[in-house]
């Protein structure tokens, strides 16, 4: 496989956290299964912002643009290990790697995309 794109990013959790005090940003931004996922956390906002950071990684690896980032998913498999999976017929040939990192105040993510 060729690597044909890398992204990453970084975003403080209060940012998202002010962001989730309006409900309508966060259907925007993110699917239901990910608003479900992250708000029955202990550390919600954390959960949200690192998913935040992922979707922003993938934009920026992806070799197409104009995507919604309610098109790219963050979920994770039974044993934890993250998984991204895009809505968008351009990306079905596509290999999407990701790894995740949070603390309280900031959290972080890199893409690798494979074709």
């Amino acid at each position: 496989m060729q690597v044909i794109g890398l992204g990453t990013d970084i975003v403080e959790v209060k940012r998202i956290e002010a962001l989730a005090q309006n409900p309508g940003a966060l259907s925007r931004l993110f699917t239901q299964k990910e608003i479900q996922y992250s708000l029955a956390r202990k550390n919600k906002y954390e959960h949200l912002a690192v998913r935040f950071a992922a979707k922003e990684a993938v934009f920026k690896a992806l070799p197409f643009a104009e995507i919604a980032f309610k098109n790219i998913q963050v979920t994770n498999l039974e044993n934890g290990r993250p998984q991204v999976t895009v809505a968008d017929e351009r990306a079905k040939d596509l290999v999407i790697l990701v790894s995740l990192s949070h603390t309280k105040e900031y959290a972080a993510a890199t893409a690798v995309v494979q074709k």
